[in-house]
């Protein structure tokens, strides 16, 4: 191929020289011409296909830079994404270092009162102790008198087993007749069967201790005065004194009886005068007869009792009532005299003050006789025996054998 040969794709325009051109050429150039055309038509089709390649080229370029972008829009959307993700744990971060610090502040303040706290109680521990040790050297002078109290205790047991006897057996021989004496006074003094029997209870009790068979007969008796209290009735005095305190409080509701007088005697009427009959001589006979009409005369067969003024019936209330306390004074004391004198009075104040219809002064009366008949003061029972019988055994045991005491 030379340089005259025209080039694949590349249309060579030759244009003839108007100069150089010969009308008389002849038409035997014209098929080369006709060639020439060929050869341009083939070369146009050539850059078409050059551009429809191209044309393909930009559109896989384009809808790969289209994927390019649709990929590279989505890694931006999910940086995106990553990126307020991040934000948002970062601000989660945050609150919870701003929570953490202001708990850190809290703690701290707490700690600072703590610490306030902790350096009172050491002030107070310190007084505490200051307060201790003054505790402490009092405890020790009470020790030390508790020591020389303890000794004089000492002395004074060793004195009284020196007196008493050194065996046990004689200590609860003592023990016992101390026993009997209490229950003895206990009955006599306080009329207390109850503990009088206890005493009588521990007393046979250290008689049995002693393992000694010679006390069979004290035993004996003491159990027949402990039957003897048990058997004791004594009166319900509380329940005596209660009933006393609710017949007091019944008396405001009595009625007082009024004092009656009978029914009046008519006198026969005198016939009125006529104005022209009046004289001197029937003067006296008019006033005879004026003053036997302002005079009423009433015939009763039996005494009239004063009247009452109202202002004066509380004071017969009160005073019914002081003889109800004054008989539960009697009650609490066992003054039988006491009690049965106001009880007396009363019922004899409800007979003569009162109405005998009003039903709650029969129950009030009523009341009053069933508790006269109680006697607060029974008979007691006779206990000295068991000490009497514990005092002819010890004198026994010192007239057979003197000094037998320390000896058993």
């Amino acid at each position: 191929m030379n340089d005259e040969d025209p080039k694949p794709g590349v249309v060579i325009d030759v244009t003839p020289d108007q100069e150089s051109a010969m009308p008389d050429q002849e038409p035997a150039t014209a098929p080369p011409a006709a060639a020439g055309d060929r050869g341009g038509r083939h070369g146009g089709m050539l850059p078409l296909l050059v551009a429809l390649v191209a044309l393909l080229a930009v559109a896989a370029a384009a809808v790969l830079g289209y994927r390019y972008l649709a990929d590279l829009t989505q890694q931006f959307a999910t940086m995106d994404t990553e990126l307020r993700n991040a934000v948002n744990q970062q601000q989660r971060l945050q609150q919870s270092l701003n929570d953490a610090t202001s708990a850190l502040q809290a703690q701290e303040s707490a700690l600072g009162e703590q610490r306030d706290v902790l350096a009172q109680q050491r002030l107070a521990v310190d007084e505490a102790r200051g307060a201790f040790k003054q505790q402490e050297q009092k405890l020790a002078d009470e020790n030390l008198q508790l020591q020389e109290r303890e000794a004089e205790l000492r002395a004074a047991v060793a004195d009284v087993h020196r007196r008493v006897g050194r065996s046990g057996t004689q200590w609860m021989i003592a023990e016992a007749d101390y026993l009997l004496r209490i229950a003895s006074h206990r009955l006599l003094l306080a009329r207390d069967t109850e503990t009088a029997r206890v005493a009588l209870e521990l007393a046979d009790q250290r008689l049995r201790d002693t393992r000694d068979p010679g006390w069979a007969g004290v035993r004996e008796q003491i159990a027949r005065d402990i039957a003897k209290l048990s058997a004791f009735q004594g009166p319900d005095s509380a329940g005596l004194s209660a009933r006393l305190a609710a017949l007091a409080e019944q008396i405001p509701q009595l009625r007082i009886a009024r004092a009656t007088i009978g029914p009046e005697r008519t006198l026969p009427e005198t016939p009125a005068r006529a104005p022209g009959e009046r004289s001197w001589d029937t003067l006296l006979d008019d006033l005879w007869a004026g003053f036997k009409d302002s005079v009423r005369i009433r015939e009763r067969d039996k005494p009239v009792q004063a009247m009452l003024a109202p202002e004066h019936q509380f004071f017969l209330y009160e005073n019914l009532k002081l003889h109800l306390e004054a008989a539960r004074l009697g009650l609490a004391r066992s003054d039988p005299a006491l009690y049965r004198d106001n009880l007396d009075t009363a019922a004899e104040w409800l007979h003569k003050y009162f109405d005998p219809s009003d039903p709650i002064a029969a129950a009030l009366g009523k009341a009053i006789g069933e508790m006269r008949g109680i006697d607060i003061r029974p008979e007691l029972p006779d206990i000295s025996q068991s000490l009497r019988a514990l005092e002819v055994r010890q004198k026994l045991i010192d007239d057979v054998a003197p000094g037998g005491a320390e000896a058993q």
